[in-house]
């Protein structure tokens, strides 16, 4: 099984994306929070946008009162339409108005860890399928604001494997270096 992980994770490293609509390095902050059979919780996070690779990556830290960890995330955007794309005029000049929609897949691995009744560790550690979906607005060109929903379904092992579900909200703020 961790042959498995590891070849996939690698796989999705090493990706490339042949129609890329996102350009160049992203990179940006997350604000989450979840609601889920775990309790749900809030998620601050870092977002990362390789150039070439389809891959959204999440780095997210788990606040809660009952247990804290982390999780990484890879999604992939199988959906990534525009919903509004045109050129807007004002007093200071034109720019353009970019909104679209995202559907995707991907992984969650999450690892939590919280102090047991009679004061000993616990440790969980989880494995989840992702499906984001949500909008993005292109506020000036380097700058996007995207606000997601993305259901979770997984097995969660803290000492015996259990069915884990999330519903996560998240608001991106990612700022794109392209050349």
């Amino acid at each position: 099984m961790k042959k498995l992980i590891l070849v996939l994770l690698i796989g999705l490293l090493v990706s490339t994306a042949a129609f890329a609509d996102h350009e160049g390095l992203g990179l940006g902050l997350i604000i989450g929070g979840s609601a889920g059979s775990l309790g749900g919780g809030f998620h601050p996070g870092l977002s990362l946008k390789l150039p070439g690779s389809p891959v959204f990556w999440g780095l997210y830290a788990s606040l809660h009162k009952y247990y804290s960890g982390f999780t990484v995330t890879g999604d992939f955007y199988i959906f990534d339409r525009n919903l509004i794309s045109t050129t807007a005029t004002n007093e200071e000049g034109t720019y353009k108005v970019k909104i679209d929609w995202f559907l995707g897949l991907g992984g969650a691995l999450s690892m939590n860890f919280w102090k047991q009744y009679n004061g000993d560790p616990g440790v969980g550690v989880g494995v989840g399928l992702r499906i984001p979906v949500g909008l993005s607005w292109h506020v000036v060109r380097p700058f996007e604001i995207a606000l997601g929903f993305v259901p979770v379904f997984g097995i969660y092992v803290p000492s015996d494997g259990i069915f884990w579900w999330d519903i996560n909200f998240e608001l991106v703020l990612r700022y794109w270096f392209i050349k």
